[in-house]
């Protein structure tokens, strides 16, 4: 082989490995995604839509980068990244970071800073999201950083505002079937504006005429005496017998007295189940 052709064959190596590291082509090609909100419709406040408890917009830092930087938390407790109006500059091995600090640049400062890698960046445009792990701590991981972690280089970022109130478990409790096989979990929240919520989900049991929603002055409401002379408080006619459904609780209610939710046919002053609650944490 002459010499010629072993320069050109070397220039040719050089070329493609630093085409590989540099890919250049990345930077005149677009890759839009849009993805919808994950879940569908879900619980805000314990009642409707996905709850945003944080926000931030992006700023360029090394690449021009726009748009909106959202926290959700869903119905079933996990929580969400959703990119909206996203737009940055495309490249190698580009990730989405949550980062511990005001960090603009430097591979350095991100490390010492900490930070929770959501995953390889998903478009460069358009709408998308991204799981957040459920021990990640929002109240020090306060910024959204699009990161190549090849070059060290952070394209832009998005300081998110302080994490909003949630509402927070107060108690919780299975229930059981007395007259009527039920299953299902009883939950009471108490919301940012300090109101008071029943929730039951998974919820399952018989159809009847008068059936109500009580709570019961009592630990647990195993018979149909104990509710009637314990004392119970109202709180609505059962929406229905099947699926998850929300409850307002009265503002004045004592929950250490109130200790478990009971269905209860007035009608025929039947107790078709109950559910004792304990003290939870959401």
């Amino acid at each position: 082989m002459s010499k010629r052709n072993i320069v050109i064959g070397v220039g040719v190596v050089v070329l493609a490995i630093g085409w590989y590291a540099f890919r250049p082509e990345l930077i005149f090609i677009n890759k839009t995604v849009n993805e919808e909100f994950p879940g569908g419709t879900v619980m805000a406040s314990i009642e409707k839509g996905p709850m945003s408890i944080t926000k931030g917009n992006f700023k360029g830092l090394a690449h021009e980068t726009k748009g909106l930087a959202s926290i959700y938390q869903l119905a079933d407790g996990k929580r969400t990244l959703r990119l909206t109006e996203f737009e940055t500059s495309n490249g190698p091995d580009v990730h989405v970071y949550l980062t511990a600090a005001e960090v603009e640049k430097g591979s350095e400062a991100i490390k010492e800073a900490g930070f929770i890698d959501l995953g390889s960046m998903k478009g460069n445009k358009g709408d998308q999201n991204y799981d957040i792990p459920v021990d990640a701590d929002l109240n020090k991981f306060k910024n959204v950083t699009i990161w190549c972690a090849r070059f060290g280089v952070n394209f832009g970022q998005a300081a998110l505002d302080t994490p909003a109130s949630m509402p927070v478990k107060v108690a919780e409790g299975n229930f059981r079937g007395i007259a009527h096989e039920t299953k299902g979990i009883a939950s009471i929240y108490k919301l940012p504006d300090g109101k008071q919520v029943l929730r039951f989900s998974g919820f399952e049991t018989s159809n009847g005429p008068d059936v109500q929603v009580y709570l019961v002055a009592a630990p647990d409401a195993k018979d149909n005496e104990t509710v009637t002379k314990s004392g119970f408080i109202r709180v609505a006619d059962l929406k229905g017998n099947m699926g998850d459904q929300n409850y307002d609780l009265p503002a004045n209610v004592d929950l250490n007295k109130y200790r478990a939710v009971t269905i209860w046919c007035r009608r025929f002053g039947v107790n078709f189940a109950t559910a004792p609650l304990a003290s939870a944490k959401s």
